[in-house]
């Protein structure tokens, strides 16, 4: 019969529509392999952006707190007064825990801190997407060179500012203010902030933490 293969086998339409049925199975295997690897690249990137925090707040408690490298002149801040920015104590007996005024500025109205922010922008934009090295001048530590860290002659050893895994990029930011309490300098707060750009919908995301090192 002209649409057989044999008397037993299968028509040619048979065949097809399993051909198709394979076909769409095989397509829903390769998606969910794809999905599950851009998840497991995205927690990957997470935890080396959790790595990267613990590593520069390490690092930063380590320095002495004169060092040129986190003493700038003047302090690099957003609209804010980083350079003299003030605490407001819970417990005014120690000053155990405190608000610090730096958190409070968003200038660019991403409700993202300035004190944590990277970017003078929107950080979910398409443009930081592409150009991921254009940060913010309050930006005291950032991704692209720097004077302190990259110069073999001063031997800072600064921790990577940048972190990979594949062809994606894990950055590091830092931000600092000075902690003024009834006009003395008691301190110096760091804003320390790991970003990536998600493999799942390239959307950003962040870690940060405050270091406080307080005046000797």
């Amino acid at each position: 019969m002209c649409g057989k293969l044999n008397s037993k086998g299968f028509t040619i339409i048979e065949l097809l529509i399993a051909m198709l049925f394979l076909m769409f199975v095989m397509i829903g295997f390769l998606r969910g392999v794809l999905t599950y690897i851009q998840f497991s690249l995205d927690a990957r990137m997470k935890d080396t952006a959790s790595k990267a925090i613990r590593d520069w707040s390490g690092y930063l408690e380590s320095l002495p707190y004169n060092a040129s490298l986190i003493s700038p002149d003047p302090y690099p801040n957003s609209s804010n007064n980083w350079g003299n920015a003030s605490i407001e104590c819970y417990d005014q007996n120690n000053c155990t825990s405190f608000k610090i005024t730096a958190e409070d500025t968003n200038s660019d109205g991403d409700n993202i801190s300035d004190f944590y922010d990277p970017y003078n922008g929107n950080n979910y934009s398409d443009y930081f997407k592409n150009h991921p090295l254009d940060t913010a001048d309050w930006l005291l530590i950032g991704p692209k060179p720097h004077p302190l860290c990259d110069d073999p002659n001063i031997q800072y050893n600064c921790p990577p500012r940048q972190y990979s895994i594949g062809n994606r990029r894990i950055y590091v930011g830092i931000t600092v203010a000075r902690l003024i309490q009834k006009n003395n300098e008691i301190g110096k707060a760091f804003g320390i902030t790991a970003w990536y750009f998600s493999p799942i919908d390239n959307r950003y995301k962040y870690v940060s933490t405050t270091l406080i090192k307080r005046k000797p």
